[in-house]
């Protein structure tokens, strides 16, 4: 269906712009027919595969259009008195591609479920079209109107973007889509808008701007007023291209910048998103809140990542309280024990992840390591403290599964296991 209406597209385009002989415009005419009538088939089929049908219809009227073939505009047009209103407006070759456009939308139907660059390459690409069908439409008309200069400016300045647009959709498409990191995909694919939008800008200046000095004075003007009223937004931006850079931190890494703390949600150009998550104390829990703060704070603040893509493990504490009287040896053992079965499920899974991911060396030594039993003398008890690695997505499951698991192996040996008297531990 897509490929008919781009086909549809082209057999316009040659219409407005070639000068055709009779028979080859039947020709034209007539492949339209068909493609009207296929569009026409598929919308019948639609229609009749739905069960709320007139809910259909009331949604998908307009695509009737789209079923009108090219040769009923041009019998309009060839009318005495409608066709001559119409020829001076010149209404009647737009109406044509006003409905191959909306054949687009019913061939972009069939690719939503696809990924949305392609909604997005289909979107620009068809708005591009229309724009330079308008522009070549009507271009004897702007050129008699006053100030037509700056609205030919605008509609080719539309054009240029546009097109930009669609050039950075079809790169997305073509070669980002291909990077397999998700987050890496995303922050290379808003980069490559970036640069193509600025690649617009840049030509649309450019042909504005004919003169190369009233272009370079302009530029310089505008740049000094833009660089001293968005002078945040502009440090913002050059922030997110420096995290997306040095992948300071991405989408899905648990990180504290400055005060705050969150797992990252979205990294926009300006803003980066956090659900924001407690600290030690809390285990890290989610607390609930969506919190926004400027990407610029990476630059003037300490960021520390607690999990992310290069770490596919986490350490977790568990610490108690026992009075010197207990039979630390005996206790070490207990709790390499409790928690060695308790992380062997897990324990394969971040090898592996570790070897794919290319995590540092550091990381893997935790994982070979294992649980570790830590005594700290204090002035009443000792607090013993068993660290282990576990996945950074269930760590704080872990290690309240691992206090009730731990605290019930300690009861049943009070020979072996003291408790500090009072309860002020």
């Amino acid at each position: 269906m897509a490929i008919l209406a781009l086909l549809s597209i082209l057999l316009l385009l040659v219409d407005f712009t070639v000068p055709l002989e009779p028979g080859w415009r039947q020709l034209v005419y007539s492949a339209d027919l068909i493609i009207c009538l296929v569009f026409a088939l598929d919308f019948a089929l639609d229609l009749r595969s739905e069960k709320d049908r007139l809910g259909y219809f009331k949604w998908h009227w307009i695509d009737l259009l789209a079923m009108v073939p090219a040769y009923a505009f041009a019998m309009l047009e060839t009318s005495t008195v409608i066709g001559a209103g119409l020829r001076s407006l010149r209404l009647v070759r737009l109406a044509r591609f006003l409905a191959v456009m909306l054949r687009m939308r019913r061939s972009k139907m069939l690719v939503a479920g696809e990924k949305p660059s392609k909604r997005g390459l289909l979107t620009y690409a068809s708005a591009a079209i229309l724009v330079s069908a308008f522009y070549l439409i009507f271009l004897p008309d702007l050129e008699s109107i006053p100030y037509s200069q700056y609205i030919i400016e605008s509609i080719l300045s539309l054009l240029i973007l546009l097109v930009a647009l669609a050039l950075s959709e079809l790169v997305y498409i073509l070669l980002v889509s291909k990077i397999d990191d998700l987050h890496s995909r995303l922050s290379v694919g808003r980069l490559v808008k970036v640069v193509f939008i600025i690649l617009a800008i840049a030509a649309i200046i450019s042909f504005i701007f004919k003169e190369l000095i009233i272009f370079v004075t302009s530029f310089g003007v505008i740049g000094l007023l833009i660089s001293y009223s968005l002078a945040p937004l502009i440090s913002n931006f050059f922030a997110w291209v420096y995290i997306n850079i040095r992948k300071t931190y991405m989408i899905g890494d648990s990180v504290k910048i400055g005060d705050v703390r969150g797992i990252v949600t979205d990294i926009g150009y300006i803003m980066t998103t956090l659900i924001e998550i407690g600290d030690e104390s809390s285990f890290w829990s989610v607390t609930g809140r969506v919190l926004t703060i400027p990407n610029s704070m990476v630059l003037s603040n300490i960021v520390a990542v607690y999990g992310s893509r290069l770490s596919p493990v986490r350490v977790g504490a568990v610490t108690f309280n026992l009075a010197y009287e207990s039979d630390l040896g005996a206790v070490k053992e207990m709790l390499i024990k409790c928690v060695s079965e308790y992380i062997r499920p897990e324990l394969e899974k971040m090898r592996q992840a570790c070897e794919s991911g290319n995590c540092a060396p550091m990381f893997k030594d935790v994982i070979e390591a294992g649980p570790r039993v830590i005594f700290t003398p204090e002035a009443s008890w000792i607090n013993v403290t068993v660290l282990y690695p576990y996945p950074p997505s269930k760590l704080v499951r872990s290690m309240s599964e691992l206090t009730e698991i731990i605290l019930r192996e300690m009861n049943k040996n009070p020979d072996v296991v003291k408790f500090p008297v009072g309860r002020s531990r």
